[in-house]
C-alpha cells in the first residue's frame, strides 16, 4: 500500500510568489552589517560604543517584541518622563528633551499603523486649530522677530496638533489609555520619592523636575489622573494604590510651594459632587471642607514657610513672587493692546508667565477664540453621561493651572491632556445611542475601542 503521507514543503510560498528564504537572507545581511557597524563604533571611543550598543539593543528588542509593542513601550516611556521632562534634559533650555525623543520614536514606529487611517476629530477642535494656524501664521510673519516667533509657534503646534492628533489617529483602547496615564502617575510618584534627596530651590522641593512650580504642576495633573483611574476598578488593592499615588501627588503640591497648584487641587475636589451627581458626596465634601477651614490655622503654624499652604498665607517669598507675576502680567497686557486683533507673534510669549494672556498677546482676540474652542471641546465631556467622563478632570486641571504657567508647549501639562481628545471623539457616540444603560463604575463595562461606531438598525439611516 503506497505511503499516503505528504511531506511539508521546506518553504511556504507566499501570495506574491516570494518565500521566507528571501526574508531570512535580508535579516542575516542586516545583522552582519549591524555587527560591522558596532565593531567600527567600538573603535571610535566609549561614547560611540555606548550608542552602538544601545542601537543594537533597540534592534534586538524590535525583532523580539515587534513594531507595535515597541511603539507602545515608547509611548509609555514618554508619558512616564513627561512629569519631569526638562529635569531629565542636559539643560532646562534644551529645545529637544528625552520625552520628545521617545515620542518621536513612537511616531516613527506607529506610522505604518496610522497612515491612511480615517479620523473624525470634533468640529470645534478642527475649527479652533484652523483659526490658530491662520492667525498664528499672520502674526509670526509680521512679528518683529519672525524667526524666534516661528520656532515658538512650531513648538506649540507640536503638542496642540501633533500630540493630540497622534492620539486621535492612533485611537488606542481605553485600557491602553489607562496604561499611559498610569505611566505618567508612576513617573511623578518616582519624582516625589526622589524629592527628599534631590535637593530643593529656596526650600521648595523640585523632585526630578527643574523647578518647584513644575513639580507642583506635575502633581496637579497626576492627581487629576488618579481621580479618573479611581473608578476604573473597584478592587480594594487597586484603589489603595490609586489613593497612595494621589497622596504622593498632593504631597508634591504642598512641598513644591506652588500656591496655584494647591488652589487647583482644591477646585478639583470641589467638582467631585457635581461630576458624580451625588448629594451624599456633596455633604461629605462640605463636612471635610468645614473641618479643613477650622484646622487651617494649626496647619499653617506647623507648615514650613516654603510650603504651598504657608505661601498662600503670604509667608516666605510669596510677596516677591506676586510682584514678579504682576510685572509679567502688565507686560502681557501692554503687548496685547499693541495689536489686540491678531497679536504680536510668539517671540515674547514666555515672558508673560500666563498661557491664556500669552495666547492673547501672541495671536490676539481671534486666535484666543480658537484656543478657547479647543479647550471647550476637551472640557465639555465631563458634564455628559460617558462612563469615562472623569478623564476630563485632566482638561479642567489643565485649564485651571495654565494661567500661572509661562510656556505654551509645556509637556508636563499637554501629555496627560492629549488622551482627553478620545473622550471628546466619543461624544458623538453618546449623542447617537446614549450611555445610560452602561454601568460607569467598572472598566470592563466599556469596550476597549475609544471611538465605537453605533450599529445601524432597520429604522436608522447611516450618518
Amino acid at each position: 500500500m503506497p505511503n499516503q503521507t505528504t511531506t511539508r514543503p521546506p518553504t511556504a510560498v507566499r501570495g506574491d510568489g516570494s518565500n521566507g528564504v528571501v526574508q531570512r537572507r535580508v535579516v542575516t545581511a542586516f545583522l552582519v552589517l549591524l555587527a560591522v557597524l558596532l565593531a567600527a563604533a567600538s573603535a571610535r571611543g566609549p561614547i560611540a560604543a555606548a550608542i552602538g550598543v544601545g542601537l543594537a539593543g533597540f534592534v534586538a528588542a524590535l525583532a523580539v517584541l515587534g513594531r507595535e509593542r515597541m511603539a507602545m513601550l515608547a509611548m509609555i516611556a514618554a508619558f512616564a518622563t513627561a512629569p519631569m521632562y526638562k529635569g531629565l534634559a542636559p539643560s532646562e533650555n534644551t529645545p529637544v528633551t528625552p520625552t520628545d525623543l521617545v515620542f518621536g520614536l513612537a511616531v516613527v514606529l506607529l506610522l505604518p499603523t496610522i497612515i491612511g487611517r480615517p479620523v473624525r476629530l470634533p468640529l470645534g477642535y478642527v475649527i479652533g486649530v484652523l483659526i490658530i494656524l491662520t492667525v498664528g501664521t499672520l502674526s509670526t510673519v509680521f512679528s518683529p522677530s519672525p524667526v524666534i516667533s516661528a520656532l515658538q509657534f512650531v513648538q506649540w503646534l507640536v503638542v496642540l496638533v501633533g500630540l493630540v492628533g497622534l492620539l486621535a489617529i492612533w485611537a488606542p483602547g481605553w485600557r491602553t489609555v489607562d496604561v499611559l496615564l498610569w505611566s505618567y502617575v508612576a513617573g511623578h510618584t518616582l519624582s516625589v520619592a526622589y524629592s527628599p534627596i534631590g535637593g530643593s530651590i529656596a526650600g521648595r522641593s523640585i523632585g526630578l523636575t527643574h523647578h518647584p512650580n513644575a513639580f507642583g504642576e506635575a502633581g496637579v495633573m497626576a492627581f487629576a489622573a488618579c481621580m479618573y483611574l479611581w473608578r476604573r476598578s473597584e478592587q480594594v488593592w487597586y484603589r489603595a494604590v490609586v489613593a497612595a499615588c494621589a497622596a504622593a501627588a498632593l504631597l508634591s503640591v504642598v512641598t513644591s510651594g506652588s500656591r496655584a497648584a494647591a488652589a487647583v487641587i482644591a477646585g478639583l475636589v470641589v467638582m467631585v459632587p457635581f461630576v458624580e451627581r451625588s448629594a451624599v458626596k456633596g455633604f461629605v465634601l462640605a463636612l471635610g471642607l468645614a473641618i479643613g477651614i477650622v484646622a487651617l490655622p494649626l496647619i499653617l503654624q506647623s507648615s514650613s514657610d516654603e510650603s504651598a499652604l504657608s505661601r498662600l498665607a503670604g509667608t516666605g517669598d510669596a510677596l516677591v513672587a506676586d510682584q514678579a507675576r504682576l510685572n509679567a502680567q502688565n507686560f502681557g497686557i501692554d503687548m496685547f493692546f499693541q495689536h489686540p486683533i491678531v497679536g504680536n507673534g510668539f517671540a515674547q510669549a514666555i515672558y508673560v508667565h500666563n498661557v491664556v494672556l500669552g495666547v492673547a498677546s501672541s495671536i490676539g482676540l481671534i486666535g484666543l477664540l480658537g484656543y478657547l474652542m479647543v479647550l471647550f471641546v476637551m472640557a465639555r465631556p465631563i458634564i455628559g453621561n460617558h462612563p469615562n467622563r472623569r478623564l476630563a478632570y485632566l482638561a479642567w486641571a489643565f485649564i485651571a493651572i495654565t494661567p500661572t504657567v509661562p510656556a505654551l508647549e509645556d509637556r508636563t501639562l499637554w501629555v496627560p491632556l492629549a488622551p482627553v481628545i478620545l473622550l471628546a471623539m466619543n461624544m458623538r457616540h453618546e449623542r447617537d445611542v446614549g450611555w445610560d444603560a452602561v454601568p460607569d463604575n467598572v472598566a470592563d463595562a466599556v469596550d476597549d475601542t475609544p471611538a465605537p461606531r453605533p450599529a445601524t438598525t432597520a429604522t436608522e439611516t447611516p450618518r
